[in-house]
């Protein structure tokens, strides 16, 4: 069945209706692929194009964002705010390094024209390179259904293989992220970009200089890195020439190499993934090292 609702609540009205059985379509990029594999994901696809609104781009300021439970509390000077079918070639044009750096690996020209977040996100797939980058960026979702709405922080949105936090009545309706934060990003796979992540790893420095590590394919959904995250704030906060000290970089590759749970597979060993995932965290680290200096701000 292929319903075409015009209004978010109809879109709503029919997931709680269909429940498990049903499956937002926006992009169809993850879609597709299952159906011509010979899985068919739903029996019942509810079409979102036909719904205004749902791929806009906001940015707020801090003073702006204190009554939406989305956006306060943010550690930004400002907050960007999509929608779920904003899509990746959207997002590439954002100055969020390691967003749009990641949006720009994502497929070609016509997957990323097509692509949207909120199915990167619903899909759940360990390499994941929008995920993993708006975990980098401690994002969060707002999830509906016909009763209400609430905030998720995608640290706790991603909880198995291919498994979220989402209700089946559920639709992501927004995604938030802060747009002043220093970003890394770097990406390993056999063809470069326009191929699945076999590792891929983004860095984020939030405005006093917290950070946040997240890795993708090395784990069954896009991984934080807490300890490896923890010790860097520290170092940072400690020394703002830290990024760039050899040391340092040795013991966070280290700590990384400890948190990621990698499998062999098709595309790599696990051991060589657990290795890439230390090197790719220094390539990021030497490249922010040159902008952390005791006068660089964010970036805007």
């Amino acid at each position: 069945m292929f319903i075409q609702p015009t209004t978010l609540i109809e879109a709503l009205e029919a997931k709680r209706q269909f429940g498990s059985a049903a499956a937002f379509l926006a992009g169809g990029t993850d879609l597709v692929v299952l159906i011509n594999h010979g899985r068919m994901p739903a029996r019942v696809f509810i079409d979102l194009s036909h719904i205004e609104g749902l791929s806009q781009i906001q940015c707020f300021a801090a003073d702006q964002c204190a009554d939406d439970p989305l956006t306060r509390d943010f550690d930004a000077a400002k907050v960007f705010v999509c929608g779920p079918t904003t899509t990746f070639a959207q997002l590439a044009r954002l100055p969020v390094r390691a967003l749009a750096e990641a949006a720009r690996s994502v497929g070609g020209p016509q997957i990323r024209n097509r692509g949207t977040i909120a199915g990167n996100l619903a899909t759940a797939s360990p390499a994941g390179d929008g995920s993993t980058a708006l975990l980098a960026l401690d994002g969060r979702v707002e999830v509906q259904n016909l009763y209400g709405s609430r905030v998720i922080a995608l640290r706790e949105f991603f909880l198995d293989y291919r498994k979220t936090a989402l209700a089946p009545d559920e639709m992501i309706v927004r995604v938030a992220f802060p747009a002043t934060w220093l970003t890394g990003w770097r990406k390993l796979g056999k063809r470069g970009a326009m191929n699945i992540s076999t590792v891929c790893c983004a860095v984020g420095i939030s405005d006093s200089r917290r950070v946040h590590i997240a890795f993708g394919s090395v784990g069954p959904y896009p991984l934080r890195a807490e300890q490896t995250a923890n010790y860097l704030t520290e170092a940072l906060r400690g020394d703002p020439a830290a990024f760039g000290d050899p040391a340092v970089q040795k013991h966070a590759v280290e700590l990384a190499q400890a948190e990621v749970r990698p499998i062999d597979d098709f595309r790599a060993s696990a051991d060589y993934r657990r290795a890439m995932s230390g090197t790719l965290l220094q390539k990021v680290m030497r490249q922010l090292a040159e902008e952390l200096t005791p006068t660089t701000s964010a970036i805007v």
